[in-house]
């Protein structure tokens, strides 16, 4: 497809910003904590420090080291050293001494900016200064020091264009004016240049972590959700700890960027169960190619239950991404080969280090090539898959370290004769770094003192937290040390042992101290860690005191981060601060454990029950099933199953009597109602061939019976035997109780179920103890979410179908088309590439076809969102299910591939503020309400049918039944099929459109679906 030049508005940073503070002067651009700045004050501010730059002799081309905390006041000052036309260096003021000592002198900087002299270079110079604005986006825009083999660090000059190119009309990356990014990256990373440009290149808002919490936690997270902010990077570590202590700090994040490190699919998983329509992307690339080299969004299907790794994806624009070999030719189609990156992104070369530029760049026929040294091949999806290092470089907490720069700095100390470093995982998801040492008297180093002379000169993440001595490093025949020998020893040192709090004998027994002290032992590694003894010299590292910091908080319910366990650095002392602190508000949910007394209705109940009230009998109200059963059914055994999976799930035996103030659910016991199956016969009339047709004639009677919700469950069965080896299964339940979802349980469930075993062991959470979760969480979700739907449904448009007669239901008719299995893929597909889910070209598919048919040029389309949005929720049967309405605003101006984005773009957002519930959303925004709500035409990719096998080989197939009314006035939904393909259902009243409007608008969208899946 085509795609729009990321320069379009300039190839060097500070030109695209300065196009922003031009068009959005008054847009907020910058915030920490109360400080604001909008584009035009940021620009006002960076373009008199630069000039203040030039007059204390800054020249274009010249490299500026900056050694100041997180602050506006840091990016002004980055931005000052953009416009005079120099480059950048971020210095951690926390750096070694020797380090920062270093890059100055190999930058050869005339001039450092630090806190102490930035108000006298902000201020400007003294006389009158000409900056002429630069143009050239290959130039250096700022120089990255990463891990050296040599011992040295590397200091990577990083061009303007390859910021841009990864930030700007990025398909994978939606950025827009409405991205609110947060800033919490070490500053020397290339993370800071992808927190911080991303919202600038794109018009919206970097928000800074502030200056007192040196690292990102779930507290945190959550603050800064609150405040506005909606799209994130983490390192796959860091990513991992957080969705482990608390995945619901992810709650109204929209963009989701992950990488540094393999992603796991089990933690992305969990993130992308309770939040389905996150944004999850995982970016690869090493600082020398420029934030990202490639990126793959993140979809369910590459996280199953079966997955093991998840892909890199395919290269950013403007990157040319190859694997070569050995001798650096091209490797053979589904070889594995090493990585090596071309492009805008690509580093101009290594700072004042020719040598090292000239072995790991390259020309391939013709072209700059950087060799990675990372392995990979690519898949018959056209996607990068991760294989491993080809050298020993490594990462750990995101950071890349070369295990030579460490050794030869252990090597420094005069008692150390020789050691190896590697990377090691004894606990999954706790990546440390490991040294194996010897001395030159053979007598062990205290840890403590040796670590803190390796901080002398390295990062924290290269100081090792594991150290083990030995009296000889195993060495192999060539006299070079033996890694794989070494690391046996490494992890038979670090097998875990039992932890237990021995030392806690001034702490309560069995309280909530003494289940930290054993956590912290567990952290360790070591279980006689103290509740006096400092954390961080016992060896815990950042991302350790991200996780305390969310245990403390969860068990004490006081608001404890990550900066208060880097400032009292023993448990003893965070306890006694929890103490002293109120409880927080992010306190963990707590287990939603089963109950069976009387509960509240959801909100989607209480529509249904609504609905029910006024409309009693409305067939919409009702789920109805059937199920081809082929094989020899034993019908006691079935029997015996049904009855195991309705005492697992208690809503399908719940009633929902009227109290005093109104109805409740009453889950009735599992010995007190009767199995509610019945057996009926086949029609001796019916052509028993097409199982379809006889599954809506036996269920014909469900349709249009009101249901008495207070007296007895909904749930209806039938069984009817066709001959030998054939039965129908029908299945009635109101949707007060059941969704899509749900029925994917019900027969894996039924499935599963042994008849003769013991008693289903019931999911974990039950509906009714969700229903008192969610009614404690509405109010903090709409304060969320209805900001948000405040603005996209502003103007939301007219009804444009025609109006059907007066009455809540009608019959009934249906036109459908079949949508190859080939057109279904690449339609997922190309909804991929902008970061959508597959139903986005459903519903922009939709959109193109309605407008042509209605001359609708603004229109809005209902979707729905599966509202389980905690992993607890996945194996709950019971309706969740909410609406979702999408406005679509000048449709026909749009073509395919823009059409295709917006759509995309808005699914996402509004899965991300999709759980308030869609009646508080019209309570609290009055549409006008002559016709539903916003929208009239509903546009749903269903769940894929179950087919599941039952005892005795019998297998079930779904059967789609047709309900003969309906009060929608038009219903698109895509049916998956076995092949993959789609079975696309047009279903209507028959008292709205014509028929003719019908058959067009179904001829409309098999062209629009065939014309989307070949746009890109």
């Amino acid at each position: 497809m085509d795609m729009p030049s990321p320069y379009q508005h300039g190839e060097r940073i500070e030109r695209v910003i300065a196009h922003h503070a031009e068009r959005t002067p008054e847009a907020v651009a910058l915030r920490q904590g109360d400080r604001a700045f909008t584009y035009a004050e940021l620009r006002q501010r960076a373009t008199t420090m630069a000039e203040g730059l030039h007059a204390a002799g800054v020249r274009h081309g010249d490299r500026v080291p900056v050694r100041m905390e997180r602050s506006p006041e840091l990016v002004v000052t980055l931005l000052a050293v953009l416009e005079a036309g120099a480059a950048y260096i971020a210095v951690d003021t926390a750096w070694p001494a020797a380090r920062t000592d270093s890059v100055i002198q190999r930058a050869g900087a005339s001039l450092v900016v630090s806190e102490e002299n930035f108000a006298r270079l902000a201020a400007g110079p003294a006389g009158p200064v000409s900056l002429t604005p630069l143009e050239d986006g290959t130039e250096a825009a700022c120089v990255f020091f990463t891990s050296g083999s040599t011992g040295q660090p590397k200091g990577v000059m990083s061009p303007h264009r390859g910021t841009i190119r990864t930030l700007v009309d990025c398909p994978s990356i939606p950025l827009d004016t409405d991205s609110v990014f947060l800033q919490s990256a070490p500053l020397p990373w290339d993370g800071l240049s992808l927190e911080l440009w991303a919202p600038l290149l794109n018009g919206g808002c970097c928000v800074l972590l502030d200056r007192g919490h040196p690292a990102l936690d779930a507290a945190t997270l959550r603050e800064a959700v609150r405040n506005g902010v909606n799209s994130l990077w983490l390192t796959s570590s860091l990513f991992n700890v957080l969705t482990e202590e608390d995945v619901e700090a992810f709650h109204g994040i929209r963009l989701l960027l992950v990488g540094g490190e393999r992603v796991s699919p089990a933690h992305v998983r969990r993130v992308l169960t309770a939040f389905p329509g996150l944004h999850v992307v995982n970016g690869y690339g090493p600082v020398e190619s420029t934030i990202f080299a490639t990126t793959h969004v993140v979809r369910a299907r590459d996280v199953v239950e079966t997955a093991t790794e998840v892909p890199i994806g395919r290269p950013v624009p403007r990157t040319g991404v190859t694997l070569v070999n050995a001798a650096g030719d091209r490797a053979q189609p589904g070889d594995v080969g090493e990585i090596a990156i071309s492009g805008d992104g690509l580093a101009l070369h290594y700072l004042a280090d020719p040598e090292a530029t000239a072995r790991a760049f390259f020309d391939l026929d013709g072209v700059r090539h950087y060799r990675t040294g990372d392995l990979a091949l690519l898949d018959e999806d056209g996607n990068y898959r991760y294989r491993g290092r080809a050298d020993r470089e490594f990462k750990v907490r995101g950071v890349r370290i070369a295990p030579g720069e460490v050794e030869k700095a252990l090597e420094a100390h005069s008692d150390v004769a020789t050691c190896c470093v590697l990377r090691l995982e004894t606990t999954p998801g706790r990546p440390e770094l490991a040294c194996a040492y010897t001395t030159l008297d053979d007598v062990p180093l205290d840890p403590r003192e040796l670590r803190e002379f390796a901080a002398r000169t390295l990062l924290g993440a290269m100081v090792p937290t594991r150290l083990l001595h030995l009296r000889h490093l195993p060495l192999t025949a060539t006299g070079k040390a033996d890694h794989a020998a070494v690391r046996v020893l490494v992890e038979q040192d670090a097998a875990p042992a039992a932890v237990s709090a021995t030392d806690g004998a001034d702490m309560p027994s069995g309280s909530v101290a003494d289940q930290l002290l054993a956590e912290v032992g567990q952290l360790l590694g070591c279980p006689g860690t103290t509740p006096h003894e400092d954390l961080f010299h016992a060896g815990l590292t950042s991302l350790d005191a991200v996780r305390l910091a969310s245990r403390i908080t969860s068990r004490t319910g006081a608001h404890i981060t990550a900066a208060d366990v880097y400032r009292q650095r023993s448990l003893d002392k965070l306890l006694a601060l929890s103490g002293d602190r109120e409880q927080s508000a992010d306190a963990g949910l707590g287990p939603l454990g089963a109950d069976h007394d009387d509960a509240p209705l959801s909100r989607a109940q209480e529509r249904f029950w609504l609905s029910e009230e006024f409309t009693p009998g409305d067939a919409d109200n009702v789920v109805v099933l059937a199920y081809a059963l082929k094989g020899a059914l034993d019908p006691q055994r079935f029997e015996a199953a049904l009855r195991r999976v309705i005492a697992r799930h208690p809503v399908l035996r719940t009633v929902y009597p009227y109290e005093d103030t109104g109805p409740v659910q009453r889950v009735l016991p599992a010995d007190d109602i009767a199995l509610p199956l019945e057996r009926v016969s086949a029609p001796h009339h019916s052509d028993t061939g097409d199982l379809r047709e006889l599954a809506e004639e036996i269920t014909t009677d469900w349709w249009g019976a009101p249901t008495d919700l207070e007296k007895e469950p909904s749930l209806r069965l039938r069984l009817c035997r066709v001959a030998d080896r054939t039965h129908l299964f029908c299945m009635r339940v109101h949707h007060l109780a059941f969704d899509g979802w749900s029925e994917n349980l019900f027969m894996e469930d039924l499935a599963a179920m042994e008849p003769d075993a013991s008693p289903a062991e019931p999911p974990r959470v039950t509906y009714t103890a969700y229903s008192r979760w969610e009614r404690d969480r509405l109010g903090s979700w709409l304060e969320h979410d209805l900001p948000y739907w405040q603005k996209a449904l502003k103007d939301a448009p007219r009804p444009f179908l025609p109006h059907p007669s007066p009455g809540t239901q009608a019959g009934r008719v249906e036109s459908v088309l079949s949508v190859p299995s080939a057109v279904v893929a690449q339609l997922a597909s190309t909804a991929d590439a902008f970061g959508g889910p597959p139903v986005a070209a459903l519903l922009a598919a939709a959109g193109r076809s309605l407008s042509q048919v209605f001359d609708a040029e603004d229109l809005c389309l209902g979707t729905v969102s599966p509202g389980r949005h905690s992993p607890e929720l996945e194996s709950v049967v019971g309706c969740f299910i909410n609406s979702l309405p999408i406005p679509l605003t000048s449709v026909p101006a749009q073509g395919t591939t823009e059409l295709l984005a917006t759509c995309a773009r808005t699914v996402a957002s509004g899965f991300q503020h999709a759980r308030t519930p869609f009646d508080e959303l019209v309570r609290a925004l009055q549409p006008e309400r002559d016709r539903h709500p916003w929208f009239q035409v509903w546009v749903i990719l269903q769940r894929r049918p179950p087919r599941v096998r039952l005892h005795g080989g019998v297998t079930a197939e779904a059967l789609r039944v047709r309900p003969p009314h309906t009060g929608f006035e038009l219903l698109i939904e895509a049916v998956p099929q076995p092949d993959g393909a789609w079975q696309l259902v047009l279903s209507r009243r028959a008292d709205g459109m014509s028929d003719a409007q019908a058959d067009r608008l179904l001829e409309q969208l098999g062209h629009a679906l065939a014309e989307l899946s070949t746009s890109s």
